[in-house]
């Protein structure tokens, strides 16, 4: 592997016009990182490509119009990349690196219409059609990296001025929405410890990712069964050991939010998962 630096707006643009001239078909892409901020004068250079596309085919279009433009499947990579869940990452002899995702990144942030339509697009390399992602969704996706060197960016993408509702509304919408709300959350935190850049969705982020590891702990313990009080506190004070007050504050919250509905039955409450109506 040759070794990694940086890569200037005109490096970038060489590379892309290259793979633009091999293509067979057309291919939109959307680029999610430095590359992006590079193209949106945020930054001077990158290191890494982080490319997006939206259906398998034209990954593979990609890949082969980068094998013919001289990249080359990389085999070797660290922990914090094998993460991304890349579809494919590739490089040149130069070292320039391209990180292709089919649809999701991170192996679950999922390229939807929100991202799509908050995109603009940037320029036409032969048959290659660029659209770079809003400041709000590249930073979103660099907050939930295990990426070091991705929290200088989100301080440079936060000083220039982010939608933070945006960025929350987004992350919140997306599968699994409980973990990556707690990684930006903590991300935030780095943020405000490091740089004293405050955030204004801190508490809601901290109390949606609660709310959802909760929900994951009733759900597995409740099954599809009907289960009282008494039996989901001692499953919950083994698993956890969180007191039988604990268990009864949270069975009220999620009942309220109508995760969990409640009968009363021989004088006794009985707890169930909504989504099972008849356990």
């Amino acid at each position: 592997m040759s070794v990694r630096r940086y890569f200037s707006e005109g490096d970038l643009l060489k590379a892309l016009v290259e793979v633009g001239n091999q293509l067979t078909g057309d291919v939109r892409v959307y680029l999610i990182g430095g590359c992006a901020m590079t193209f949106i004068g945020r930054k001077a250079a990158t290191k890494d490509v982080d490319i997006v596309l939206t259906s398998t085919h034209q990954v593979e279009l990609f890949i082969q119009a980068a094998r013919l433009a001289s990249f080359r499947s990389v085999e070797d990579t660290s922990r914090e990349y094998e993460s991304l869940g890349a579809w494919n990452i590739v490089e040149n002899e130069e070292g320039m690196r391209f990180d292709v995702f089919d649809r999701q990144v991170c192996k679950c942030l999922t390229i939807d219409a929100g991202i799509e339509s908050r995109a603009r697009f940037y320029r036409k390399f032969g048959r290659l059609e660029v659209y770079l992602m809003a400041s709000e969704d590249i930073f979103l996706f660099k907050a939930i990296t295990e990426r070091e060197l991705d929290l200088e960016d989100l301080r440079v993408l936060a000083e220039h001025g982010v939608n933070w509702l945006t960025i929350e509304d987004e992350c919140l919408s997306q599968r699994d929405s409980g973990i990556w709300a707690y990684r930006l959350y903590s991300k935030l935190l780095e943020l405000r410890k490091n740089y004293g850049i405050e955030s204004p969705i801190l508490k809601r982020l901290r109390d949606h990712s609660d709310l959802e590891l909760m929900k994951s702990l009733f759900c597995e313990v409740i099954g599809n069964q009907k289960m009282s009080f008494e039996e989901i506190a001692r499953i919950i004070n083994d698993r956890a050991r969180y007191s039988s007050s604990w268990t009864r504050s949270q069975l009220r919250i999620l009942v309220t939010s109508g995760v969990v509905k409640v009968e009363r039955k021989n004088r006794r409450n009985y707890y169930y998962l909504s989504y099972f109506p008849n356990p």
